[in-house]
């Protein structure tokens, strides 16, 4: 069930709510652990039952690591078998069944902050566990992030409070994730859908740049948009999840913009994988192979097609290049830096999305014509999906400029901004009803 289906909007969200809010402090994580279980059930009653065992298995047995206070070696034991179950079962369905329960990666990275927040000592295993269910099993962020690790999000589990400034705010950030899934990223994923219908190579050069911006902007707002749903749904339910996004396009270095971008799953890797192997600690040598680990690791959480290895390599040589001296030319040329990332960016972003490496090598024959690859069928073909998608383009443009932030922050709370919303919210409404609606680009992962 996905945040922007008229089922979770009708139906599954206001029952919710009002269970939520009707019943005392006490058992509101009660309510919230049975809600996001019927939640991911109504997707796969299978999926449900693994995580459920998932969650048993390592609350247990994090509980029996805790209580080795004196011993290092089994506490080490511990957690190095649970290491292995989570991300055995991850890989498992990842490379062999090729089925992926929904929200897998996402879930096992959760559980995994779990278990390795407890072992490295800074926090003690939680000893409820409808509260550990809670954490892991919170439905804003259950299926595709915000990966909220265990030591930030505990406190707020165990106790918060509930204001209507919040609740308020969290459903403004509600119905504007919804606006950037359904009126940017769903129209803009027409646009890749018509270039992949007429072939990478009967389309001419305009269309095909056209085409790995509007992918960009549209995996953007897509990913954008959820997490700022789900970064809504926590404030409505007394939380504080982690903002994913800090404005990527307005990076001016590959490293600058892999730290706005996802940053949850950045912050995750640099927690319990960069750090842990010494990070930059070991002199440049021993940071480029901690780089190279971290971002090969990324690749194959990604998928366990080429591309996504092939995407994770590019952008390892683009960070290794910065942090050679190449960044500090680029912090002293910010122009520079932000064509650099508004170049590069987009073609790293089609190494992501083209799984096909022959398919991958006809579509850069596109972009740089000088290959001599294919033959444009309409060589005006790109006039009409501007006429189409341009408009969209330009609201994606537009939403992200620095002065939209400012009226956000500024008004969001004014009266005029609410009912802009509400209009929004309505026009959104009309277009899932009319079935202008694609899954969410990260529920593969």
């Amino acid at each position: 069930m996905e945040f922007s289906s008229l089922l979770f909007i009708f139906r599954f969200l206001p029952i919710f709510l009002l269970l939520y809010y009707l019943v005392p402090d006490r058992w509101k994580n009660p309510v919230l652990f049975a809600g996001s279980i019927v939640f991911y059930a109504m997707g796969s009653w299978q999926d449900a039952i693994l995580l459920l065992l998932s969650l048993s298995l390592n609350y247990a047995l994090t509980l029996v690591m805790d209580r080795e206070n004196g011993s290092v070696v089994w506490r080490r034991v511990w957690m190095i078998l649970l290491v292995i179950c989570d991300v055995g079962v991850l890989c498992f369905y990842k490379f062999y069944v090729r089925m992926l329960p929904l929200g897998i990666s996402f879930y096992t990275f959760t559980i995994l902050s779990y278990v390795l927040d407890v072992y490295q000592g800074r926090e003690r295993a939680e000893r409820n566990y409808i509260r550990a269910g809670t954490y892991v099993m919170m439905f804003p962020k259950l299926i595709s992030g915000p990966i909220a690790s265990f030591r930030e999000t505990i406190g707020a589990v165990r106790s918060r409070t509930h204001d209507v400034e919040k609740i308020e705010h969290g459903v403004s950030l509600l119905i504007v994730g919804l606006i950037y899934k359904v009126i940017i990223a769903d129209r803009l994923a027409a646009l890749w859908k018509d270039i992949q219908t007429v072939g990478f190579e009967s389309i001419s050069t305009p269309l095909a740049w056209l085409g790995i911006v509007g992918y960009s902007a549209q995996l953007f707002f897509d990913f954008q948009g959820y997490s700022m749903m789900a970064v809504g749904l926590g404030e409505m339910l007394g939380f504080s999840l982690p903002h994913n996004f800090n404005h990527p396009y307005r990076a001016i270095s590959v490293g600058d913009y892999y730290r706005r971008w996802h940053r949850t799953l950045g912050a995750w890797f640099k927690d319990y994988l960069y750090i842990p192997l010494g990070g930059n600690r070991k002199g440049k040598l021993r940071t480029c192979l901690n780089l190279f680990i971290v971002w090969v690791v990324t690749g194959i959480w990604h998928g366990d097609t080429w591309n996504f290895l092939l995407w994770a390599l590019a952008l390892y040589g683009l960070i290794v290049l910065e942090k050679l001296g190449m960044r500090r030319w680029l912090e002293r040329f910010p122009g520079i830096g932000h064509a650099y990332i508004l170049f590069f960016m987009p073609l790293t972003w089609l190494i992501f999305a083209v799984k096909d490496i022959g398919q991958l090598g006809i579509y850069f024959s596109r972009l740089f014509p000088f290959f001599g690859n294919g033959i444009a069928v309409n060589k005006m073909d790109y006039l009409q999906r501007c006429k189409n998608y341009g408009p969209f383009l330009i609201l994606a443009l537009l939403v992200s400029m620095p002065f939209a932030d400012k009226l956000w922050k500024k008004y969001w709370n004014k009266i005029w901004m609410k009912m802009l919303l509400f209009v929004c919210f309505w026009i959104c409404v009309w277009m899932l009803a009319k079935g202008n609606q694609n899954p969410f680009l990260y529920f593969v992962f």
